[in-house]
């Protein structure tokens, strides 16, 4: 008797570990729905398959020019950007112009969103030193911008006094930059004098 019911108490094991099995899986399957439901909100199926698209020329590219990633990515999305749009406009009466940039922007903007940072970086720091060689607040911040420019110009024309034909440019830029200071001496002698 005992036999009997150790044989239907392992039978009824079983059909609980199939079952909750089961559950396992159809939970794991529910979140895997829910992951990719979400993703796709995040990042529309256009976008992936225009990435998938431009690895595929992003190794062809990278082939051929190595040194430059980014801007063979670039090329790469905006060449099947222009190839999405003309087979739509082939099967399609409506081409949406919207989900094409879009889906081009929401790969180039992340990739060219730290190089734009260091150039705008780069010219704001330049339009505040400009700012302040030609309008410095006190004497003592002038004359050393002023000192500091003008050994800047003298090491260049050191360094470059036998290519000065080539380099003209740079020592332009340098001169340039002197005067600035040198205004910015002059904007306060007459603030003083006005005072």
């Amino acid at each position: 008797m005992s036999a009997i019911t150790d044989f239907f108490q392992k039978i009824q094991n079983q059909i609980l570990e199939i079952q909750t099995t089961i559950n396992q899986i159809k939970t794991s399957w529910e979140n895997f729905q829910k992951f990719w439901d979400l993703f796709f909100t995040l990042v529309p199926w256009e976008v992936l398959l225009l990435l998938i698209f431009s690895v595929i020329l992003l190794s062809i590219f990278n082939s051929v020019s190595p040194k430059t990633p980014k801007a063979n990515l670039t090329i790469a999305i905006l060449l099947l950007s222009a190839l999405w749009i003309y087979f739509w406009g082939l099967f399609s009466k409506e081409v949406s112009y919207g989900k094409v940039i879009f889906a081009s922007l929401y790969i180039l903007v992340p990739v060219h969103a730290f190089g734009l940072c260091q150039i705008l970086y780069r010219f704001g720091k330049k339009l505040y030193w400009n700012k302040r060689r030609i309008q410095p607040k006190t004497w003592d911040s002038a004359l050393h911008q002023l000192s500091l420019d003008y050994h800047q110009l003298l090491g260049k024309a050191h360094l470059y006094h036998e290519e000065i034909q080539e380099n003209r440019g740079i020592l332009r830029k340098e001169i340039e930059q002197m005067e600035r200071s040198i205004a910015g001496i002059k904007s306060l002698l007459f603030q003083e004098k006005q005072s």
